[in-house]
């Protein structure tokens, strides 16, 4: 069932909080925190999957480092009582993946807080739950600094002084002579209405997420007054009350909020109830009146239903088919290709092939764009590789040069023959990647890869789902094939006779070639009687014509019995 989390709070040094323990905490990492001159280890906790800070462009890569960012964050604010961070704790969903959830993570950040001059530290937590009974509760937290980072790249203010005024424009004192003032925050971050903002972009973004997947779950960012839903509330437990329930301790509070999601679920549950019967009545009428007036596709689905559900042995070419699942037999998979067709207009096999041809091009310049990122990062890797050979090797070459004499310098060198040419090679390649120091730039190589897998990432996500479609259109494709050569198989049988001189020939009775032989053989015996015996001849013929109504009447009850079942067959699928 979606879940709609999605609280926010301030750590406060007034409160006795620490923000340096609370990105420790998020990101399960140990951080040693100089404000305080203390370290913070929770290394050893469990369920972190996903950590990352995000930062506008302007920002330096030193405030990457979490530890540095949240030590400054400490040390800027002087008020032993400032407010140090914003923290987010937002539900993710268990019907969606996890690398899925990841991704709505980052988008989201990216878009809301990032692109208001945040910086965002970002974590992921799976949130597995030790009781079967319960569902899982992933979830991610973000910390913010409250205080902004200017463009200037310093710390900017969290608040200015706007002055009360009197009517001639002069600035009003209290009793004691000093100024009024109001405190007015520099950012809006701290408006109502933005956080109102947030909590109906973070619904959207999962909604969207939902309806592309084709999941009916939905989640709301409104109270259950505000959505018009009767049902109840529960009662914020806090934290004492969380701690000693997962302890084992019974508590009232507990015990009336597990009796109030009872009794939610077993309301949702009948509501739920009532509308699929709602909307099974309505597929199952709208399903009446289309085999009324049956479309052209849908003819032929019904048409290869009957073929491949009417006849026991299938030839190999259409097994072969089922058994790679290229068939539509499934309704809700055959509904989803009806809808498709429609929507992109496709209504003749010319259109099929044309959108399979657009569709091949949009994943082949993908696809090619991926390989030139990899032969990139490939060529990275390899750079990175042989500056660890220079950095291995080089002992051995400063060895090797402190030989004086020619004879011990050429012994060595047969020695190390490998090593020493393999090192000239890769100092000869890397001499052209140098930075103006003369150096190695392997930090730099490392940001270029990481940007570079990122990329790929990136590309491979917006390349999925052109290559699930051009699937999708392929199998839609294979059933359409298949269709058309059921139906002309079904219209001209392999001698090229038509349909209606195979039914004329069919009023004859059929017989087998076991059938044919038994009665051929009869024949002959009888044929090879001797002349003497020719009283006998009549009776023989009496007997050949007597098995020969025997075999036609049997053959006339078996055909009977075919046709009886044939017709119930066709009268349960028209139901």
């Amino acid at each position: 069932m979606a879940l709609y989390h999605f609280s926010v709070r301030h750590v406060s040094r007034g409160k006795g909080q620490m923000v340096v323990a609370s990105a420790a905490y998020i990101s399960g990492q140990r951080i040693f925190d100089s404000y305080y001159n203390k370290i913070h280890d929770y290394t050893s906790k469990s369920g972190v999957v996903f950590t990352e800070i995000l930062t506008p462009e302007y920002v330096p890569e030193r405030l990457t480092d979490r530890e540095t960012l949240w030590n400054e964050v400490e040390h800027v604010e002087r008020n032993n009582k400032a407010q140090l961070a914003y923290s987010f704790d937002i539900a993710l969903q268990n019907e969606l993946t996890l690398e899925e959830n990841i991704r709505l993570a980052k988008e989201f950040c990216q878009e809301q807080f990032v692109a208001r001059g945040m910086i965002v530290d970002l974590a992921v937590h799976e949130g597995k739950s030790d009781n079967e009974e319960e569902a899982d509760n992933p979830h991610f937290h973000v910390l913010v600094p409250i205080r902004p980072f200017t463009e200037e790249r310093i710390w900017g203010n969290k608040q200015r002084r706007e002055y009360i005024l009197d009517e001639d424009g002069n600035r009003v004192k209290d009793a004691k002579g000093k100024e009024i003032f109001n405190a007015v925050s520099t950012t809006g971050w701290n408006d109502p209405e933005l956080l109102k903002e947030w909590r109906r972009a973070w619904t959207e973004k999962v909604n969207g997420k939902f309806r592309e997947c084709h999941m009916a779950a939905r989640i709301d960012h409104r109270s259950y007054k505000e959505q018009g839903i009767d049902l109840i509330p529960t009662i914020h437990e806090g934290y004492e009350v969380r701690a000693m329930e997962k302890k084992g301790i019974k508590t009232v509070i507990g015990e009336l909020n597990r009796a109030i999601r009872q009794f939610n679920q077993m309301f949702i549950s009948l509501k739920e109830s009532i509308q699929w019967m709602k909307t099974a009545y309505e597929e199952m009428k709208a399903e009446l009146d289309r085999r009324q007036n049956p479309t052209l596709l849908e003819s032929l689905q019904d048409y290869y239903d009957k073929k491949t559900q009417g006849r026991p042995p299938l030839p190999n070419f259409y097994a072969e088919m089922k058994r790679k699942g290229k068939n539509l037999s499934d309704l809700q998979e055959f509904a989803k290709a009806i809808s498709y067709l429609q929507t992109h207009q496709i209504e003749t096999m010319d259109d099929l092939h044309e959108r399979i041809e657009e569709l091949n091009g949009v994943v082949s310049v993908s696809k090619k764009e991926i390989s030139e990122k990899r032969k990139q990062l490939k060529e990275l890797e390899n750079l990175e590789k042989m500056a660890e050979v220079i950095k291995t090797n080089q002992p051995l070459i400063d060895e090797y040069n402190r030989f004086f004499f020619q004879k011990k310098r050429e012994k060595y060198y047969q020695q190390h023959k490998k090593e020493i040419n393999y090192y000239r090679k890769c100092e000869r390649e890397l001499k052209q990647h140098l930075d103006q120091n003369g150096k190695v730039p392997t930090a730099r190589w490392k940001r270029e890869k990481e940007e570079l897998q990122s990329v790929i990432e990136e590309l491979k996500a917006d390349n999925q789902p052109y290559q699930e479609e051009l699937a999708f259109v392929k199998k839609v494709q294979s059933c359409a094939d298949i269709a058309r050569r059921d139906r002309e198989m079904a219209e001209t049988d392999t001698s090229g006779r038509s349909e209606e001189k195979r039914e004329k020939q069919t009023k004859l009775p059929a017989f087998s070639a076991v059938q044919v032989e038994e009665i051929f053989e009869e024949n002959v015996k009888a044929e090879q009687q001797p002349v003497n015996q020719s009283e006998q001849k009549p009776e023989k013929k009496t007997s050949l014509l007597r098995k020969l109504d025997e075999k036609k009447k049997e053959c006339a009850e078996r055909d009977a019995k075919q046709q009886e079942v044939k017709k119930k067959r066709n009268h349960e699928m028209s139901l």
